[in-house]
């Protein structure tokens, strides 16, 4: 991969020159190795290294700019928990960071989305175009890409991007780990890393192609095919450089949206497969060649570390009374259809799949269980909700893999929380309603101030029999701040339907919650608009649920920045207008 041209077969004439040496027939005289000097002398083989460099300079220089980012809001939401006021610096960020979101928070259009497989917002597409510009600068504008003959050394173009592609190894492989450093530092959980990782593996393909290519040219060009057809099934490092390269464009096809949503517990398994087998012959390729092989030893102790956090603190090998027995599932059949989620793994029920679940409540002290939504779709919950066609309920044994996900701000700390959801979504935002209501009622039981003064809930359901799903906590969290949680519950598909109520209890929690119930389809644009037209100080939106309802409260979003760099004519008093998303869709 790093050492130079290989030689083949000389016993003709290339029909490739440079000054007055023929590339084949002249090798090894004192005029050949006179320009091979030369070739060196311009850019030397061993100096092509620091491109590795340059290229985790960058990534190391991003985290830190998230963590300072991290670090910063955190102490942001603690001074406002103890009732500090903003001065000149941190009005100053408020501005610019409203400038950031104003574009950040912008829709790519879908159709680039499906297509292309961009991000989502804005902000993340600029990202990935600066960092792709970046590399790109940095692998193409040194010149010279060739060398005049083969037998000079490698093509500086090919080092330069080979070192480049495994420099960025690392970083693949520690974006790849629910728990991994990144999220540990910087507070972004993995989910919203996964685009990050996702970009990262297919700079490293462009990167590999343009690696290979060269050598390709260049061979043809001065040895012709036939010769080229022996190196690659003869030569070391051609017969080493195509394995890495097949697998990682598989791991990048296979990654595709579509195909993940297709088949994501046989997606999972292969990609686990495809990552060790790309690993293990990248390093066989690379053959100790200019030291790239402590890029390697270094995404192996991020990899190997993180597996083991992620085995001792989140999954049945933890170290306490749990350590390997299952936990107590009671499955129980609701309707036709977080901040954090956990992966659970079912005894007896395809136990090789490890599914992604949304954790829909808050334990506590008075309902220690946590509850979580299943949607039946394929593969594991179809074969779960089979199991609940002839029963009720049903108890099962379960591991649990988590939690992941959630934000890193303290939704404690702002004036106004707005939480918007559609569907099956609610599982992600309703632990902010509890979690701002235990907070509440806590805050007022010890006569202690706090912060929030307004949380505006809006769920969008089908049917109102969805209402089952969290009509008992929605209702305990009225109950403990009724008077600054307003709630909107808009039932798009069907009029009122009580005949289901058959205990007292349960009708007093409809008669509670029917105060909220609008029997229409909501335009979620009007919608969103109306609970965001007075805004607190700091103001945090949270959605989750279809892709057009979230793209739509990003738009929302980012329109209100104007309020924030535009303080000094509406003279609102408004620093902060924060969007927080549900991203597990990916």
């Amino acid at each position: 991969m790093f050492k130079r041209m290989l030689m083949f077969n000389t016993s003709g004439p290339s029909g490739r020159r440079y000054k007055d040496v023929d590339c084949v027939t002249d090798m090894g005289t004192p005029l050949y190795e006179k320009y091979t000097n030369q070739s060196q002398a311009e850019v030397n083989y061993s100096d092509q290294a620091k491109y590795g460099k340059y290229t985790v300079y960058f990534g190391v220089s991003l985290i830190f700019l998230a963590v300072l980012k991290h670090l910063w809001y955190r102490t942001q939401d603690r001074l406002k928990l103890r009732g500090t006021g903003s001065n000149y610096f941190s009005a100053f960020v408020d501005v610019a960071t409203s400038y950031c979101r104003f574009f950040g928070y912008k829709q790519v259009p879908p159709i680039l989305c499906n297509v292309l497989g961009f991000p989502a917002n804005l902000g993340s597409l600029l990202f990935m175009m600066a960092s792709t510009l970046y590399l790109a600068l940095y692998c193409f504008v040194p010149h010279f890409w060739y060398r005049g003959c083969g037998g000079f050394g490698s093509p500086p173009l090919a080092i330069r991007a080979g070192l480049m592609a495994t420099a960025l190894t690392p970083f693949i492989y520690v974006l790849a780990g629910k728990s991994n450093a990144i999220t540990l530092v910087t507070g972004i959980s993995y989910e919203k890393l996964n685009s990050a990782h996702q970009f990262l593996g297919l700079a490293a393909l462009v990167l590999s192609i343009v690696h290979t290519a060269p050598y390709i040219y260049q061979g043809l060009a001065e040895y012709g095919a036939a010769s080229m057809r022996v190196q690659m099934t003869t030569a070391f490092y051609y017969m080493s450089g195509i394995p890495p390269l097949i697998f990682l464009g598989l791991l990048c096809l296979l990654s595709n949206k579509w195909v993940r949503r297709q088949c994501y517990e046989a997606f999972v398994s292969f990609h686990w497969l495809l990552g060790i087998a790309y690993f293990a012959t990248l390093v066989w390729h690379i053959n100790w060649g200019l030291n790239a092989q402590n890029y390697m030893w270094g995404a192996l102790a991020f990899w190997m570390t993180q597996l083991a956090y992620r085995a001792l603190v989140k999954t049945a090998f933890r170290p306490n009374a749990l350590f390997l027995r299952p936990r107590v599932a009671y499955l129980t059949r609701s309707g036709p259809e977080a901040f954090l989620h956990c992966y659970l793994r079912f005894y007896g029920s395809r136990f090789l799949d490890n599914h992604p679940f949304s954790v829909a409540t808050v334990p506590d002290e008075e309902t220690p269980d946590m509850k979580f939504l299943v949607i039946p779709k394929k593969g594991l919950t179809k074969k779960l909700h089979k199991e609940l066609v002839d029963n009720v309920s049903t108890r099962k044994r379960v591991y649990i893999d988590g939690p992941y996900g959630g934000s890193s701000r303290d939704e404690t700390s702002f004036e106004k929380v707005v939480l918007i959801s559609t569907g099956s979504g609610v599982s992600a935002v309703l632990p902010f309603l509890m979690k701002l209501a235990n907070h509440v009622s806590s805050c007022r039981a010890n006569g202690v101030k706090f912060v929030t003064q307004k949380v505006h809930f809006i769920w969008i359901i089908r049917y109102e029999h969805d209402l089952c799903w969290f009509e008992q906590e929605i209702f305990d969290s009225l109950r403990k701040a009724e008077d600054i949680i307003e709630v909107n519950i808009y039932v798009c598909r069907n009029e009122p339907d009580t005949s289901s109520i058959t205990s007292k209890q349960e009708g007093d929690i409809v008669r509670e919650t029917k105060k909220g119930v609008i029997y229409m389809r909501p335009d979620i644009k009007a919608v969103i608009k109306a609970a965001t037209l007075s805004l607190g100080k700091r103001t945090m939106l949270v959605s989750s649920g279809s892709n057009s309802m979230k793209r739509t409260v990003s738009r929302v979003a980012s329109s209100l920045q104007a309020r924030i760099f535009n303080g000094d004519v509406n003279n609102q008093g408004i620093e902060e207008v924060y969007l927080h998303t549900e991203s597990f869709g990916w």
